[in-house]
């Protein structure tokens, strides 16, 4: 097994701040140095825990170092498994193609180019398992496929082949999407030329099912906070309203702390829009929901039971107990009580950009479908109105 080590460079240059390199050991005598793109001052680089610490964006350029790291080991595993030594040779093979170039051109293969290419990227770490589900997907039913191989047959046998594997046709979707992805990249760097009009998804349709928003109605927070429940779910029960009242994901929820408020106002920057120039969201806690979520906060000293390992799936479990128990008819999850925030907020101000700013939201088009279930919902009561 190779040995993986960070360590800031020591060569001279004229920039304040040093590469930060990753160093792959293989034995005595073979090693290789590993580009990571990240540069910081010396005293923001601690050796003994090699991390970046004391510096404003010391938790993106952590996270950017884990999946450089991630990435390089996920080759060791392909290798091992594949029952190949994983040298230094085999490293520089994958990591630089065009040095190891032999006399007769080698017809790409495409899933390799998306292990590649995958290495290369700088994704978040969702996005980055996301893609590598895809990969491994594709490598199981089309092992060895060349670029050239990459037909509309190809595709359709893809998503028969996802179907009849259980997949949901939104989840077939995301993988045909990552797929197209590197289809582009390919044609984009030059490895893979198809000729005009002749895209391998120019003629092959996906097909997406619009989603549902599922989230509780005025009648049923009202049930919510107000039902008898066992004294070991009373927790959730808060926790799950607090995030009902603020639209909170999950993630930003589990990392809440006292810090976070200044007066009666959360300041956070969402983990899922973090590298956004207009990332930071300002909550007026006692203004949303009569003051609800400040009231439920202090009630905890500004400190939720939240920072355990696996908080969120117990969340989702005591929630489904929860619903049972109070006669819901919806599947609760997490993520229901941020619909449920976004969906009322949509209600009571019909603002998209309201939307947005309080959600945190970057794109327009998904603010806009928190404005249409609004308008559903306000034509399905006014059609049982009798004038």
């Amino acid at each position: 097994m190779a040995r993986y080590t960070f360590r800031q460079a020591t060569y001279k240059t004229s920039r304040a701040d040093k590469h930060i390199v990753l160093h792959v050991t293989f034995n005595r005598d073979q090693k290789r140095v590993i580009a990571t793109n990240v540069y910081v001052s010396p005293e923001q680089w601690d050796k003994v825990s090699e991390k970046i610490i004391n510096h404003p964006g010391e938790k993106l350029l952590n996270t950017l170092l884990y999946k450089k790291k991630q990435s390089i080991q996920e080759l060791e595993a392909t290798a091992l498994q594949a029952g190949e030594n994983f040298t230094a040779e085999y490293l520089d093979s994958i990591l630089y193609p065009h040095r190891h170039k032999e006399d007769k051109p080698v017809e790409p293969v495409f899933t390799d180019f998306m292990q590649h290419a995958l290495v290369r990227q700088h994704y978040k770490i969702g996005t980055y398992r996301s893609h590598q589900k895809t990969i491994r997907r594709f490598s199981k039913w089309f092992p060895g496929l060349k670029f050239c191989e990459l037909t509309y047959n190809i595709l359709a046998e893809f998503d028969r082949l996802c179907l009849a594997d259980g997949l949901a046709r939104n989840s077939i979707s995301g993988h045909h999407k990552v797929l197209k992805t590197y289809i582009n990249l390919a044609y984009k760097e030059g490895i893979y030329a198809y000729p005009p009009g002749k895209h391998p998804y120019a003629n092959f349709k996906v097909t997406r099912i619009k989603g549902s928003r599922p989230y509780l109605t005025a009648d049923e927070l009202t049930l919510l906070e107000a039902g008898t429940l066992p004294e070991h779910l009373e927790d959730y029960r808060q926790m799950f309203l607090f995030i009902c009242y603020t639209g909170l994901r999950i993630s930003d929820f589990m990392r809440l702390d006292s810090s976070m408020i200044r007066g009666d106002l959360l300041h956070l920057v969402p983990i899922k829009t973090e590298d956004s120039s207009s990332a930071e969201v300002h909550l007026p806690l006692k203004d949303l929901f009569g003051g609800k979520p400040f009231l439920i906060w202090k009630r905890y000293g500004f400190e939720f039971p939240n920072k355990t390992a696996g908080f969120d799936c117990r969340l989702n479990a005591a929630l489904k107990q929860i619903a049972m128990i109070l006669g819901l008819q919806k599947h609760l999850t997490c993520h229901v009580g941020r619909h449920t925030f976004l969906t009322h907020i949509a209600m009571k101000t019909g603002n998209v950009f309201a939307v947005m700013n309080l959600g945190g939201l970057k794109r327009v088009d998904t603010a806009m479908v928190y404005i249409h279930l609004s308008e559903q919902d306000n034509r399905k009561f006014l059609s049982n109105v009798q004038w």
